[in-house]
């Protein structure tokens, strides 16, 4: 080794293999670093609109779509028709949904898989879906990660997540979109 401040090609040279070396035996591959890098732009980018996400969450900002969106979206009849999926609480569902939505059980039991799985089996994987819940804030939500990961895992390609950042009731009754179900008025919202 030299004395000096600047090193030899060859310690350059072993220095870049022992990093090299040390990022495969750590598992991190170069891709997968930039993989990180998307995903925390991403991430910041919700952040920025005013969306609560994970770092583990597995969408990214274009397969989100916020209420407003979707209320113009379906109040729009020359817009392609999109599936809705409450994938929540039946109580929830029966006490008020989006219009033509269709109940297909809570994500976070295997029985409500179960029936996901059953419910979309003869969906065209490239038809437009969304999947909402509003049980809880989103952040903590039970359901909408797991329906998300099972309708990706299946090979469905136009997922969306509808952002409901407090609750169904909070975040979609109480701004006035459209709804249908049996207990609309006994659902209070929460502040």
């Amino acid at each position: 080794m030299t004395t000096s401040n600047h090193y030899s090609f060859r310690e350059k040279l072993l220095i870049i293999i022992s990093l090299i070396i040390t990022f495969f035996v750590s598992g991190i591959t170069f891709a997968q670093v930039e993989s990180i890098k998307e995903l925390k732009k991403d991430v910041q980018a919700l952040n920025e609109k005013g969306i609560s996400v994970k770092l583990a969450d597995p969408w990214t900002i274009d397969h989100i779509i916020n209420t407003e969106e979707l209320s113009k979206e379906l109040s729009n009849v020359k817009t392609k028709k999109t599936i809705i999926y409450h994938i929540g609480f039946d109580f929830l569902y029966k006490q008020g949904h989006i219009p033509g939505s269709i109940y297909a059980g809570p994500a976070s039991k295997q029985q409500g898989l179960e029936k996901i799985k059953e419910e979309i089996k003869n969906i065209k994987h490239d038809q437009d879906i969304v999947l909402y819940c509003g049980c809880c804030p989103w952040k903590d939500c039970p359901n909408i990660r797991q329906a998300y990961r099972t309708f990706k895992d299946i090979g469905y390609t136009n997922v969306k997540v509808l952002y409901i950042p407090d609750t169904f009731v909070k975040d979609w009754k109480s701004k006035g979109y459209a709804m249908e179900g049996r207990d609309l008025d006994s659902t209070a919202v929460k502040k």
